[in-house]
């Protein structure tokens, strides 16, 4: 029995994916995502307030207190001096951003796209070979029936599996690693509503960024070198020597609990990254698949959503037999990392004149 057909398989169902499937099937595409969806806790992620402008627009959920959210107000930042300064998002027209609980807000666009008419399989890509009409075979995980797919978009975060699989490179900036750890609220700072704010604090072998998650708990990291991310994951009482150093950030995080106090914290990849080619003979990328942005940017979720509006656009087009749309959207994310580049150094230079030596050398 021939395998069931779609015009486009979404690899993935985080909110690059989602938006992306949402976004084709009320272009009357049949579209199916597929993902084995993470269900442990991700780090905490803020969206910026012109994000909302892109969700209402596409009839996609707002984040709220009701769903689960929090307002960011603005930003706490000792960068360019040792002394904090405060940003205020509320002189922002679009007004205050959002402190994520990535959980709910990924399950929210997922409902939306499939309440829109795409499908939902709940498996990763296995396998995929090139069928003799030019459509792609596609095998899942689960061991369930294969998939037939005239276009697949890659929407698989930093692994870029599929476009990696068809040939495509990854090409990484200046590695950075981020460590993270949370703990419990702490009286003082949670009654303080300037924690309503990021905090970032500049030190000599990074950045530490804190935050205070939708469930009270509280978020600190250090994004940092990879030699010195090695020595801390080895020995964890460095990681926390380094945070209760801090000439800010330790007031916020310096009374863990017991239970807390040295618990190992975990590490991830926080560089900058992108494909060589973002789009191909029958694929494209979106999302971190595509371009991966240092967190300092702040821009990773947004611009996410964005290019997965663009890439599906492009999709739309070339299903529709304009391949123009490609060369479009190939350039758009060229032009996106052209910004995102000239700002980036912009920041870190800000605070370089600080420090000597180490995670700051060629900033």
């Amino acid at each position: 029995m021939p395998a069931p057909g779609v015009d486009v398989l979404v690899a993935g169902a985080g909110p690059a994916g989602a938006v992306a499937a949402h976004a084709l099937a009320r272009a009357g595409l049949s579209v199916t995502m597929a993902d084995r969806v993470q269900t442990a806790p991700k780090i905490g992620e803020a969206l910026p307030g012109a994000a909302l402008r892109l969700l209402r627009a596409e009839g996609l959920p707002v984040p709220s207190d009701a769903a689960g959210h929090r307002p960011v107000r603005g930003n706490w930042s000792a960068w360019s001096t040792p002394d904090l300064v405060a940003s205020d998002f509320l002189r922002s027209p679009d007004g205050p951003g959002w402190r994520l609980d990535r959980l709910i807000f990924d399950d929210d666009l997922r409902r939306a796209a499939r309440a829109a008419g795409a499908g939902f399989r709940r498996a990763a890509v296995r396998d995929l070979i090139r069928l003799d009409d030019g459509d792609w075979g596609v095998a899942f995980s689960d061991g369930g029936p294969p998939l037939k797919a005239r276009w697949l978009v890659d929407a698989t975060g930093r692994r870029a599996a599929i476009a990696r699989r068809l040939g495509a490179a990854r090409l990484r900036d200046r590695q950075l690693i981020a460590l993270y750890g949370r703990f419990n609220a702490i009286a003082g700072a949670m009654s303080d509503p300037g924690f309503d704010r990021t905090v970032i604090e500049a030190v000599p072998e990074g950045w530490w960024y804190a935050a205070r998650m939708p469930s009270g708990a509280v978020l600190a990291s250090l994004h940092t070198t990879a030699p010195v991310a090695a020595r801390m994951l080895a020995d964890p009482l460095l990681w926390h020597q380094a945070r209760l150093a801090t000439r800010h950030l330790s007031a916020l995080t310096g009374h863990a609990g017991a239970d807390e106090a040295l618990a190992a914290p975990v590490g991830c990849d926080a560089g900058g990254a992108r494909l060589d080619s973002v789009a191909g003979d029958g694929w494209l990328a979106i999302g971190d698949a595509a371009q991966a942005f240092d967190p300092l940017s702040a821009q990773g979720l947004l611009s996410a959503m964005h290019g997965a509006l663009t890439g599906s656009a492009a999709v739309a087009a070339a299903l529709g037999g304009d391949h123009g749309g490609l060369d479009r959207y190939q350039a758009g994310q060229d032009e996106v990392r052209r910004i995102y580049l000239d700002r980036l150094a912009s920041h870190y230079r800000g605070a370089a004149h600080r420090f000597q030596g180490g995670f700051w050398d060629g900033l």
